[in-house]
């Protein structure tokens, strides 16, 4: 299955990123997370952030696998890389936007 992604950093951080607005479930298994990251035969990261639709009133929720296929509450600089990803899926301005994010650990 081919999975469409782009690739951000963020203060040292590389991620890549996954648009999977259209389910609440991650279209990517923690291991394929582990392929998809590694620098030597894969694309290499820090791990894989999900845009997912969003939960409890927010407007999208943050799932993140890392490079181990360990699943953590939250990234900060991952999350700072989600927002821009956001802006740019909407075409709109980084610096203007607003997202609540629920994440697990909270919103």
């Amino acid at each position: 299955m081919a999975i469409e992604f782009t690739k951000y950093h963020g203060l040292g951080n590389d991620f890549i990123l996954v648009d999977n607005r259209s389910t609440s479930t991650p279209i990517v298994t923690p291991e394929k997370a582990i392929a998809m990251c590694d620098r030597h035969f894969g694309i290499g990261a820090d791990g894989v952030i999900f845009a997912l639709p969003g939960e409890n009133d927010t407007d999208y929720t943050m799932r993140i696998f890392n490079s181990d296929g360990s699943e953590p509450e939250m990234c900060g600089n991952g999350i700072r890389c989600l927002a821009a990803f956001l802006a740019d899926l909407e075409g709109t301005s980084r610096k203007s936007d607003k997202y609540r994010i629920h994440t697990l650990a909270g919103s």
